[in-house]
């Protein structure tokens, strides 16, 4: 049976990217802080392990002893045929492992002073106290709820699902496969087979993690596409390892990112960026969001933790806003947005300002000036015609 644990200032469930970076802003400004994650560390899970510039600039330290490459290139195949790529002279990204990645934040935030605890699983939540697996209970005040996608914590809390897209991946040895030596600087892009998502190449070390995602109705042949997909790039599809699906989660606009005095972050708010399938960046913003409501909370500065939903809604909704946008019109007719991609230096290089966190989408979409209307417009058509055959593709 389990022993009484004394009471934290913050309990924070998950250690992913928005987990860690919770924990650390909390502790660092002198919050006692619980971090838990059901998982024994280092673990590895389901992601591309790309983290970009922009995303970089968030963290008050450096990712570089994690670091395995750095790209400053994109590959862009369209439809499994024809390919181009863009180089850029500054770095866009680096190519970490979420093994590696999660571990090393995790240690960021204990040096700091939060207390980690792994393999400890969330049983119950009841208000503010929770009961992990082995029957140990804890207490705070504020809950930062870190878990991912439709993780322990909406559901206890009787939340619905999110929504969202579907993703495969699997990883190719860059020894044993002919086509390992062609990445290292580069990411691949697959861009307009996969209806809702693309395929990617991201090179690490010693290999390169092979995916492609797309909407819920794709999910039944993600395995042939991803056999395609693999094929063309010269993998062997066959030599695939470590096959993992996921859940991609995209939040409905104005929905609850707080619940009591529960606050949820990256992708258990579904913050995920509809357009890139990103989802490191919004889970630390997000995370660093909600610890400063947190800490006003606990300070009594505040009565609840709804500026931390006011947040999201004022820095992070409007960007996915205009991802929604974007991502609607781009699937409804991918080939002049290629194209744009392909010959234009000025959409190219817009593209890597947004990728280095020096513009945003809606930046972007303000230099459109009088034709953002008629983008609205367009955009809105294409959402709904969206909804219509994914709502028909699910019933069918």
């Amino acid at each position: 049976m389990g022993q009484m644990a004394r009471s934290w200032d913050v309990i924070v469930v998950g250690a992913g990217p928005g987990g860690s970076t919770a924990a650390f802003d909390l502790a660092q400004a002198g919050a006692d802080v619980l971090l838990l994650d059901r998982a024994g560390f280092p673990r590895d899970k389901p992601c591309g392990g790309g983290v970009l510039v922009s995303v970089l600039k968030l963290l008050p330290y450096s990712l570089e002893p994690v670091t395995e490459q750095t790209i400053t290139t994109f590959r862009v195949r369209y439809k499994r045929s024809w390919e181009f790529e863009h180089r850029y002279h500054e770095p866009l990204a680096i190519m970490t492992q979420r093994s590696r990645l999660d571990q090393y934040m995790v240690e960021q935030a204990i040096g700091v002073g939060a207390e980690f605890r792994d393999g400890s699983a969330v049983r119950d939540l009841d208000e503010n106290t929770i009961t992990l697996s082995n029957g140990d209970v804890h207490e705070a005040p504020v809950i930062v709820a870190a878990d991912g996608a439709n993780g322990i914590v909406r559901r206890a809390l009787g939340l619905p699902k999110l929504r969202g897209a579907v993703a495969l991946e699997g990883n190719a040895s860059r020894l044993d496969q002919r086509a390992g030596e062609r990445w290292s600087d580069a990411v691949g892009l697959e861009l307009g087979s996969m209806p809702g998502g693309y395929g990617w190449v991201f090179p690490k070390d010693d290999h390169c993690n092979v995916g492609l995602g797309g909407f819920p109705a794709a999910a039944p042949r993600l395995r042939q596409e991803l056999s395609l997909y693999a094929n063309v790039e010269s993998f062997d599809a066959a030599g695939l390892t470590a096959l993992r699906g996921h859940h991609l989660p995209l939040r409905d606009p104005n929905s609850a990112l707080v619940c009591g005095r529960v606050a949820f972050v990256g992708d258990a708010a579904g913050l995920v960026d509809p357009l890139s399938g990103e989802g490191i960046g919004n889970a630390i913003r997000s995370a660093q969001l909600a610890a400063g409501a947190a800490l006003e909370y606990l300070a009594g500065t505040s009565r609840d933790l709804t500026a931390y939903q006011r947040s999201i809604e004022t820095e992070i909704e409007p960007d996915l806003r205009v991802a929604r946008q974007l991502q609607a019109l781009f699937h409804q007719c991918p080939w002049p947005y290629v194209q744009l991609l392909r010959r234009s230096d000025r959409f190219w290089t817009a593209f890597c300002r947004i990728v280095r966190g020096e513009s945003s989408y809606t930046s972007f979409q303000a230099r459109l000036g009088p034709a953002k209307i008629l983008v609205d417009a367009a955009a809105g058509f294409a959402e709904r015609r969206g909804r219509t055959a994914a709502a028909w593709q699910t019933t069918s």
